[in-house]
């Protein structure tokens, strides 16, 4: 685990092994007076020209699907992760401005400026460094954004040449704020322990524990939301699910969490594209794990969510599925997840 500073040159390959998951309905709203927002977050697998051009990851063919999925759920604040292509995002936040006027930069594609309300961590200017990949979108206004870059990447990984970290908005609906994080962690690699990724990840948590609260204090609840990486069912004997909310001091929600969710965030064995990614990035064929998740973060005498949803996942397979076909619709090798939140 070591700060990126200048890193060397990407090859062609694709640069992380991408999580998703999978599922059937979305989540409503939490009963009863007040104010409730929901959060949808998902990477969606946009790698830069050069990895889709000589990977054959067909961003400008998948990009339509991924709108067209963003705007059938129409949640309140989307987190968008793995969004390195830069043509896919102009499209995206083109087209869906009328259902979200609002949006952040994408995190680590400036080290300065560019619309931040400011920028912290350790971001690289290298021309051999790409984008963090994640950027929020927003129904409402948002009225303060901030950026931070992880300190910490494991070195002789992909994410050591990205600037992978968080993105931070202050969202305003109706007069009642809240505070959204949307984050990338460092993945897993076939040819690095995972227990030093692991390590990683948590450190990359405590870096946004310290963020926010040095940010939001106490002024309104922080939610958050990404590809955390943290495998629900294979880091069990790690302890890598409790490990993880501990580190972050917040309450991280999975669709593992609840007994209706019958698949997972990354579902290689449903979602064709998963299964083709398997082939580009090496990991296993029938790989099946909750990585993503959605919740709060905790600080002394900062209001916490009156409630919160279970989280679920956003499925929307091909005109005809039925359980048992391969999701040919799936345009990433994740799934969508959702919660909603009551603010007060």
């Amino acid at each position: 685990m070591v700060s990126r500073r200048t890193a060397i040159a990407l090859t062609s390959t694709a640069s992380a092994m991408l999580l998703g998951l999978s599922g059937y309905t979305a989540p409503t709203a939490s009963a009863g007076a007040g104010t409730d927002l929901s959060v949808f977050a998902w990477n969606v697998d946009l790698g830069t020209p050069i990895v889709d051009s000589t990977q054959h990851e067909k961003a400008a063919q998948r990009t339509p699907t991924i709108e067209s999925i963003i705007r059938k759920h129409s949640a309140d604040v989307v987190v968008l992760d793995e969004d390195f292509n830069n043509t896919s995002t102009a499209d995206i936040t083109g087209k869906l401005a009328d259902l979200y006027p609002y949006h952040t930069p994408v995190v680590g594609q400036t080290c300065s400026g560019g619309g931040w309300t400011g920028i912290s961590g350790d971001c690289s200017n290298s021309l051999f460094v790409i984008n963090g990949g994640t950027m929020i979108l927003s129904k409402y206004p948002i009225t303060a954004q901030y950026a931070h870059v992880f300190s910490n990447s494991t070195y002789g990984t992909w994410d050591y040449h990205a600037n992978k970290g968080a993105a931070l908005a202050q969202i305003d609906k109706g007069g009642v704020k809240s505070w959204v994080v949307g984050t990338h962690l460092q993945a897993d690699e076939s040819d690095t322990s995972t227990d030093t990724t692991q390590s990683t990840r948590l450190a990359q948590l405590r870096e946004i524990r310290s963020w926010a609260d040095g940010i939001a204090g106490s002024s309104a609840p922080v939610l958050i939301g990404g590809d955390m990486n943290v495998e629900y069912y294979g880091g069990q004997s790690r302890g890598d699910y409790a490990n993880a909310q501990s580190a972050v001091n917040g309450v991280l929600g999975t669709p593992a969490t609840d007994p209706d969710q019958s698949l997972r965030t990354m579902d290689c064995p449903v979602s064709s594209w998963c299964q083709y990614m398997s082939g580009v990035e090496t990991f296993p064929k029938d790989y099946r794990d909750d990585l993503d998740y959605i919740g709060y973060l905790n600080a002394p005498g900062r209001p916490t969510p009156a409630g919160m949803s279970a989280v679920k996942v956003d499925f929307d397979p091909q005109s005809g599925w039925s359980t048992g076909q391969t999701d040919t619709n799936a345009p990433s090798d994740h799934y969508p997840v959702e919660a909603s939140f009551q603010l007060n």
